[in-house]
């Protein structure tokens, strides 16, 4: 009987595939999400790739956007149906696009839909478009990318490595954030500039989050001091010090690996956050000439490098609680390791949170120089 079970439940399986099977001629990959608020209304933007003939191939967009307005998310969703002729697949979707009208106003319009529907992919990353409807910036076009919500995906996995300035965000991420206290979203900017002709999606800063509204922005320098105090490893990423012979000119340094743990303390019923960060890096460039790389400068330059690290980090934490916006998740610490304290301060932590004192303690170490131990000199 048991011999017998397995090939029929095999047959039952590929049947009920076949119900769900579509006709590849008739359907178009979603790969990005937008919401904005226009005119009194919810706006929704889709990003879908469309056929081109091979002998049009280059001479025109690979993609078309659609945006429709409803009085909800769902409405306005449903509307794109009204528009295209095939069905959608949600599969590489991967860019979720929020705009700044919206973000602003209240999230609560959206924010149902987004954590409820199956279509909506919680690893999708999260953008606040600045400046710009996100109509425009998923019209926009990307350098060497035919898509721009995949070239603007690449672009944030790309920087992190690179330069190490933002922390991408996914949608499952998000929504944790938006529904637990003692946590605030911070999630990366994405705008418009002109290059050459062009106006080319650039990542611009990130926005802070208080409840259901965006509260204000970080600046670069301020999100780089936010990835430095994120927890666990982080990897990649260039910084800039003065060189130890001549202040006024330069040193870049190459972050290998980086470490932070912060621990809450409760000194006379006030509330204090300790934070350690060890890190390591090479030697990548000075913008001079003289011998730098010598024993002593090396440690001068540690220095400078942990005193910049901290700088970083002090200008993110005051500019975090001027708005009021734990994006750093100090009140889950504070509930996990006082939650006597955490009962107290909970219904008004955000005030709370903007008097907390916070102790950045740093230690860099460089390890490597790349090809060449001595300074570049010229004969």
């Amino acid at each position: 009987m048991k011999r017998h079970l397995f090939p029929l439940c095999l047959v039952l399986l590929l049947l009920l595939a076949g119900c769900q099977s579509r006709e590849v001629n008739n359907t178009t990959s979603v790969l990005g999400l937008g919401v904005d608020w226009e005119d009194n209304q919810i706006e929704t933007s889709v990003q879908m790739t469309k056929p081109v003939p091979p002998e049009q191939a280059g001479q025109e967009t690979p993609f078309v956007t659609i945006s429709t307005r409803g009085a909800t998310l769902s409405e306005a969703a449903r509307q794109i149906f009204l528009s295209i002729p095939r069905q959608t697949i949600w599969a590489h979707s991967s860019t979720l696009f929020l705009g700044e009208k919206l973000v602003q106003r209240d999230l609560g319009l959206i924010m149902d839909l987004l954590a409820r529907n199956i279509e909506v992919r919680k690893s999708s990353l999260v953008f606040i478009t600045r400046d710009f409807s996100t109509q425009e910036i998923m019209q926009s076009q990307t350098p060497l990318e035919p898509y721009s919500c995949l070239g603007i995906r690449d672009l944030l996995q790309a920087q992190e490595k690179q330069l190490g300035i933002f922390v991408p965000v996914k949608l499952g991420e998000f929504i944790y954030r938006l529904s637990t206290p003692g946590i605030d979203p911070l999630v990366p900017q994405v705008t418009l500039e002109k290059q050459g002709n062009k106006m080319t999606p650039t990542l611009k800063g990130t926005a802070a989050f208080r409840g259901q509204k965006m509260v204000g922005s970080l600046n670069e320098d301020e999100t780089r001091g936010y990835r430095w105090m994120q927890a666990g490893t982080i990897e990649g990423g260039m910084f800039i010090i003065p060189s130890p012979i001549d202040p006024q000119k330069k040193v870049t340094l190459e972050l290998i690996r980086s470490r932070s743990k912060t621990k809450a303390t409760v000194v006379d019923q006030k509330i204090k956050m300790q934070i350690e960060i060890r890190a390591e890096g090479n030697f990548y460039e000075q913008n001079s000439t003289g011998a730098v790389l010598t024993p002593e400068n090396i440690k001068i330059m540690e220095e400078l490098a942990s005193r910049e690290i901290s700088r970083q980090c002090n200008a993110s934490i005051a500019q975090a609680q001027s708005l009021g916006s734990d994006i750093f998740g100090w009140g889950r610490q504070v509930e996990a390791a006082f939650p006597k304290t955490w009962m107290q301060v909970a219904s008004r932590w955000n005030e709370v949170f903007s008097e907390v004192e916070a102790d950045v303690q740093v230690k860099f170490s460089i390890r490597r120089t790349y090809l060449t131990d001595s300074s570049f000199v010229f004969r």
